[in-house]
């Protein structure tokens, strides 16, 4: 689901959240001490950002930061694209720069691999003020999207039952199946999902997993393709979380 966006230029704060640009803006990088807590005073206020990192294979995978509030949360996921989180990895570059003018996103200030791109499109059209970045939308950069893709929740993520699973795949006849297990790797739940489209088409997902566990642990996510010819697994991906009772 894609965020609100607030975009600042120049000392100059736009309206209001999700607004539609009128013209060109520049979002310049976050600059600054992160706000902290004084004894007395109501905590920092935090931001949530969607982020794309690479996995092993060069897929992509949603993750999710929270950072101290900002004005310039377009700017601020480029800052963030550079530092990768656990297991993952980035092909984004420091130092770029972002401006976006009618929903169009131009990112510069240096090389961008089709990687790096593809982390960059994913990223900042969770933003609904955002539908392409240097002319690519989402479509054009699928290549590096799994055939299944889970965007929430994501790695790590403490959830309770029942737990909502969010994203897209593009599997055969749009169907796929899922598994929740527990830290001994015990079946809590399992299923099949069918997504809005699929075969050659990307489509969306959007399913609820109850599950009962004891108390709080690890445990995982696993989607998975059942191959048309043998019935074999294919397209596996592995999200792990924290289960809370």
């Amino acid at each position: 689901m894609k965020r609100a966006l607030c975009i600042a230029a120049l000392g100059l704060l736009a309206a209001g959240c999700g607004g539609e640009n009128t013209g060109v803006v520049q979002t310049p990088e976050p600059t600054g001490p992160t706000p902290t807590t004084v004894a007395g005073t109501l905590p920092a206020q935090k931001v949530s950002l969607e982020l794309f990192f690479l996995a092993p294979d060069g897929k992509l995978v949603a993750t999710s930061r929270n950072i101290a509030h900002t004005e310039t949360p377009g700017a601020a996921t480029l800052q963030e694209l550079t530092n990768p989180a656990q297991d993952v990895t980035t092909q984004v570059p420091d130092g770029l720069a972002l401006t976006i003018d009618a929903g169009r996103a131009q990112v510069t200030g240096g090389s961008l691999s089709d990687a790096a791109l593809a982390q960059i499109v994913y990223s900042l059209t969770t933003f609904p003020t955002v539908d392409s970045v240097n002319g690519k939308t989402r479509a054009d950069v699928e290549d590096f999207a799994p055939a299944i893709l889970v965007e929430h929740p994501a790695p790590g993520e403490a959830v309770k039952s029942p737990m909502h699973v969010t994203g897209t795949a593009n599997t055969f006849e749009a169907t796929f199946n899922y598994r929740l297990e527990d830290a001994q790797g015990n079946e809590l739940g399992k299923d099949f999902v069918t997504a809005t489209s699929g075969s050659g088409t990307r489509g969306t997902f959007d399913f609820a997993v109850p599950f009962t566990v004891g108390s709080a642990q690890d445990g995982k996510l696993v989607v998975f393709e059942l191959s048309a010819e043998d019935g074999s697994v294919i397209h596996e991906r592995v999200v792990p979380l924290r289960l809370v009772p």
